[in-house]
């Protein structure tokens, strides 16, 4: 059974891009305002992250965990 769509899916199509094109095998040059942004960014996800493991596991979960045992 094909679904619609599925044979795109599997096959990459390169028709699109010009033949001279050398952008799609170069990274592209990060602008300072992006790095900046991204250091600010991993900052902030970092500190969600330490912030949300130092919180203490819920009494409800513990009772539904101590249930199990």
């Amino acid at each position: 059974m094909m679904f619609r769509g599925a044979g795109r899916l599997a096959q990459k199509d390169t028709s699109q891009a010009p033949a001279n094109d050398i952008a799609a095998s170069k990274p592209a040059k990060r602008r300072r305002s992006e790095t900046a942004r991204d250091t600010n960014v991993g900052a902030a996800l970092r500190s969600v992250y330490s912030q949300t493991v130092d919180e203490p596991v819920p009494n409800e979960f513990l009772d539904l965990l101590s249930k199990l045992d």
